[in-house]
Order: C-alpha cells, then sequence, then structure tokens
C-alpha cells in the first residue's frame, strides 16, 4: 500500500494534531502506570517517576516541531536498542501519519526486535514500553529500600529494661508473697527470702527509698528542730506550773517551749484534723454526743484513761465513765452500785485453774465455753486499750490465761493472754493485754515468756497472731532480742543452726531471723549466711540484767499444766 508523503507546515490532513493526540495518549497510559503504582513506592520512587514524565511531555513536544520543520523525509530506524544518555536528536523526522498511528496502536503490546531488545528511540522508551516502568519501579524500590535501611533500626534487637530481664515464672518462697517489691527499696520484683519484705515483717512500700523531694523534707525539719531552745528556764516553768493549778485538767497545758515550732505546728494541724473529722462523724449520724466516748473507767482503786473505743452496750456506752468489779469484771453505772456490789461480789480471784503461782504472781487458766461471760467482759475491757481487737462475743473456741498479783484484798487483774484451743498455724498468742497500772514493768515480757513455756511444754514452736499492735511488736521484738542473745551468750561452739535455736527457744524461724537482721548479726558472704556474734550488744544485755535483778521473770519449775486434749 503507498504511503502519503506529509509536507512540512501543512496541517489540513491533521497529521499534526493527531501526533500530538498520539503523544498525549502515551503520556496518559504513561500516567496512570505511575499512579498506580505510586501507592506502593516510596518518596525516593516517586520522585524518579515524576522526573521520567517530566521528560516524556519534553521529548513529545520536541518530536512534533521537529515534524513542523522538516522535508519531505521518511522516519530513521534503529535496530538496536541505544543507551538512554542519547538525546532526543536523533529521532526520526518526517514521520508518516500511518506510522504514528501504528506506534499509538503499538503501545499497549510493543513488539520486540530479533534480539529481543526494545523500541530503540528514546521518546519509545519512555513512553512506549511498559516493561520499562516495571523496571523502573523495581530500580526505585530497591533504591528506597536501601535508604530506609540506613536510618531504620528496627531489625536490631530490642534492649529490654531490667525489670523486662525477669524470669516472671519464678516466685519468691515466702508463704503469701506476691513477689512485689524488695527489701533494698531499688527493684520492683525479688524471687528469694534474701530480698522478701514479708519475710522481714515489712511492706514494700515500706522498704522503697525516699525520694529526693523526701530527702531535701527531711533536711529542712531536721534544721526547724535544731532551732528550737535548750530548754525552759524557770520563769516558764512557774508560768506553766501556775496555769496547770489554776485550770487543772480542764484546760490544756501550756505546750510553747516544749518543742521546736514546727513539731508544736503539726501538732496542732494534727488536732484540727482530727476534730474536722469527729464533726463529720457527728454530722454522719455515726457519732452522737457522747455517744460510744468512754472517757475513764473506775477499776479498783485506779481511775484509768481509756484509749480506743469498746463495743458496750448503748445505755453503757453514752456514759463518760464506766465502774467495774475489778474481780468479775462487770461494769456498772455508778459508784454507789459499785459499792453495793462489792458488798455482795464473792470472787477474789478470777475462775479457772491457778496453773502457775511464784510469790506474789499467779496465772489462771480460764475456759472461754466454761466461763462464756467473765472472758466477754475481759475481751471488753482489753478493746479498751487495744486498737486491732475485733474478738467480743465468740470467745469459745479460746483458752485465757489471766495473770495477777496477789495482796491481802484478793488477786488483782495485772494483764492476759488468749489462745486458740487448736491453732493450724501453731500461734501461740492471739490477743495479749498488759492493763496500763502495770505497763514498764517486766509484765508484758513475763506474759511473753510464759506463753512460749507453755509452747516448749507442747513441744511446739510458736508465734504470734498478725497483726501485732503497736505496743506488742515492741514489747515482742524486745523479748525476742533478750532470749538470742542469752541463748548466744551461753553457746559455745563454731557452728550455729536456726533450727536448733527455734527448737530450744520455741521460737519460729522467721522471727529469729527477722530478728538476727535487725540486730545486724546476720551476713551473706560467699554464698552462706554467718550469724556474727556481736560481744557489744552481749556486754549491754549483761549490763540490764544486772541492774534489773530477777525479780520479774517466770519460773519453769512453779508451772503446773498439762496440755489440754481437744476441747
Amino acid at each position: 500500500m503507498p504511503r502519503r508523503k506529509r509536507t512540512a507546515g501543512s496541517s489540513s490532513d491533521g497529521t499534526e494534531d493527531s501526533d500530538f493526540s498520539a503523544d498525549l495518549e502515551h503520556t496518559e497510559v504513561s500516567d496512570s502506570a505511575h499512579r498506580r503504582s505510586s501507592t506502593r513506592l516510596t518518596r525516593a520512587s516517586l520522585r524518579l517517576s515524576q522526573s521520567s514524565q517530566a521528560s516524556v511531555f519534553s521529548s513529545g513536544r520536541r518530536v512534533t516541531r521537529s515534524q513542523q520543520g522538516s522535508t519531505n523525509t521518511t522516519a530513521k530506524r534503529y535496530p538496536l536498542r541505544q543507551s538512554r544518555s542519547s538525546g532526543s536528536d536523533t529521532e526520526a523526522n518526517g514521520e508518516t501519519f500511518s506510522d504514528l498511528k501504528q506506534g499509538a496502536d503499538r503501545d499497549e503490546t510493543p513488539p520486540r526486535t530479533p534480539t529481543g531488545n526494545a523500541p530503540s528511540s528514546e521518546s519509545d522508551l519512555e513512553v512506549s514500553s511498559p516493561s520499562n516502568d516495571l523496571e523502573d519501579e523495581r530500580l526505585a524500590k530497591e533504591l528506597s529500600l536501601k535508604e530506609a535501611a540506613a536510618h531504620d533500626l528496627s531489625h536490631r534487637p530490642k534492649r529490654r529494661r531490667f525489670h523486662e530481664s525477669y524470669n516472671f515464672n519464678m516466685k519468691c518462697p515466702t508463704p503469701g508473697c506476691n513477689s512485689l517489691g524488695h527489701l533494698t527499696g531499688r527493684h520492683e520484683r525479688h524471687f528469694s527470702i534474701s530480698g522478701c519484705p514479708l519475710y522481714h515483717n515489712l511492706s514494700a512500700d515500706e522498704c522503697k527509698a525516699p525520694s529526693d523531694r523526701q530527702l531535701r523534707y527531711k533536711e529542712k525539719v531536721t534544721e526547724l528542730r535544731r532551732k528550737r531552745n535548750s530548754g525552759l528556764n524557770k520563769e516558764q516553768k512557774d508560768t506553766y506550773m501556775e496555769h496547770r493549778q489554776s485550770h487543772g485538767p480542764s484546760r490544756e497545758p501550756l505546750l510553747e517551749n516544749i518543742t521546736s515550732d514546727y513539731d508544736l505546728e503539726l501538732f496542732r494541724k494534727a488536732q484540727a484534723r482530727a476534730s474536722d473529722d469527729l464533726e463529720k462523724l457527728r454530722l454522719a449520724g455515726q457519732v452522737s454526743e457522747g455517744s460510744n466516748m468512754i472517757k475513764t473507767i473506775v477499776f479498783g482503786r485506779y481511775e484509768l484513761d481509756t484509749w480506743y473505743h469498746s463495743p458496750y452496750p448503748e445505755e453503757y456506752a453514752r456514759l463518760g465513765r464506766l465502774y467495774m468489779c475489778e474481780f468479775c469484771l462487770k461494769y456498772m453505772k455508778s459508784q454507789t452500785i459499785l459499792r453495793r456490789h462489792m458488798a455482795k461480789c464473792v470472787w477474789k480471784h478470777p475462775p479457772g485453774d491457778e496453773i502457775y503461782r511464784k510469790g506474789n504472781i499467779s496465772v489462771f487458766e480460764v475456759d472461754g465455753k466454761k466461763n462464756k461471760i467473765y472472758c466477754q467482759n475481759l475481751c471488753l475491757l482489753a478493746k479498751l486499750f487495744l486498737d486491732h481487737k475485733t474478738l467480743y462475743y465468740d470467745v469459745e473456741p479460746f483458752l485465757f490465761y489471766v495473770m495477777t498479783e496477789a495482796d491481802n484484798t484478793g488477786c488483782h487483774l495485772v494483764g492476759y493472754f488468749s489462745k486458740e484451743k487448736n491453732s493450724f498455724l501453731n500461734y501461740n498468742v492471739s490477743c495479749i493485754l498488759t492493763m496500763p497500772q502495770y505497763m514498764r514493768q517486766g509484765y508484758g515480757k513475763m506474759l511473753i515468756d510464759f506463753s512460749y513455756l507453755l509452747s516448749k511444754v507442747e513441744e511446739k514452736v510458736g508465734s504470734p497472731e498478725r497483726p501485732l499492735s503497736d505496743l506488742g511488736l515492741i514489747s515482742y521484738r524486745s523479748y525476742w532480742k533478750e532470749v538470742l542473745l542469752r541463748y548466744l551468750n551461753n553457746f559455745q561452739g563454731k557452728e550455729i543452726s536456726i533450727k536448733e535455736i527455734s527448737q530450744e527457744t520455741a521460737v519460729n524461724p522467721v522471727d529469729i531471723v527477722s530478728t538476727l537482721q535487725s540486730l545486724q548479726m546476720l551476713k551473706y558472704w560467699k554464698g552462706k549466711h554467718l550469724v556474727l556474734k556481736r560481744q557489744d550488744l552481749i556486754d549491754d544485755w549483761k549490763a540490764k540484767e544486772t541492774k534489773r535483778g530477777n525479780g520479774k521473770t517466770i519460773d519453769p519449775t512453779a508451772l503446773k499444766w498439762t496440755p489440754p486434749k481437744g476441747t
């Protein structure tokens, strides 16, 4: 079929418009291909594809202008693929309309040369070859991956924090411990007894190291307390005594210059806060005026101020003062009723069996099932001076050991401790109390020593039931300290065993270890626990024992008791 030649500058046959429209078709095809691939490419490949689009538009325009200024010549064809660096000046001039039309038709499926290469002109390479677009995408992907890998650290192993390196399958061997906290306060978890706060009778919060803010506040408080005066002068003492004599207990004593201004301000704030809390309770109807507020009790020849609330019947709890018989512990409303009762009361000692007597000190064993009223009254009385006591009326499962001091009028109540008849945890004390008029005289340690003496007779290892009151904890720690120092003073061997100490003293091993640690006598060295025999502590204990004498001690030979069988 003969080809028609196109003259330069003629546009009547539409060759120029069709040529430019063919180039735009190629450009639109390339744009759509690039838009589909841009969603999967990185920023670097996007810039590369945009630059290729610009080159396509420029090459298309150059081909059209060359056709307008050219003579009647045929298009040049190149059988081999040229390099991409050659310019567009090598393009054919004067290409016929049919050839351009065929090139536009070949855009979808470009033919291959016998060598297997794509068409040779650069305009064809940029516009009409989908295989080259795929190659550009592949190169752009490789380039983007290399750039991303240079800045991406995700392939590196993540550095774990300190607490993430723990093996959380491990658990602390202490019963009831959740492995949280550490004795040093520097770690979030622990997995051994040496770092267990519960094992050392502490909580995780108590072991936490103080923050910088707390340390700064402590330094500030210490500096404020240094500014206090050394003491009261004679004029101030006379003023205080005059105020006390003129007003008596109806007014608060003068508190200035007794302590630092900082501590006095804290005390005033605490008073105001307690008063505000009490007002809120009254407004809520939980406390009425004079209700459940027994201020004092008349007990024998003593008048005692109460410390805590006790659930006495409402008609007695409304009274500001309660009168009690010190032998049968019956409570009354007035002095007249108490006088009439004392004239009729035949009790001169607690009910039950007297199991210990040495001098004027006696201990009676009272069964809560046999003497229920007496034991209930004893628990109500004890609650006036104990904060953590919750047992009042269910007294049948307990035995009460009441210590008394005898004179010509009878056996006066000194203190007592209660004990479960069948304790699964081998508690040898459930509740212990020394009456306020006998405190700080050695009777508390006598009660504790007597409870451990009963455990020795039963051939058991005992421990007090938790939680202990503040005064109870102080008394027990002091007792455990004396027991350990006495044992170490008499011990002559080179190797010591916690189990042997426990069997000889009937003290629980946990209490022994906590006491040794508080005395800084237990060390961990080269994989072994060592007990240090501190001679300075032993010498101090000897000096106190010599000064105290042997008046307030329990004599095991004076005990006449056999362990009760399951009752």
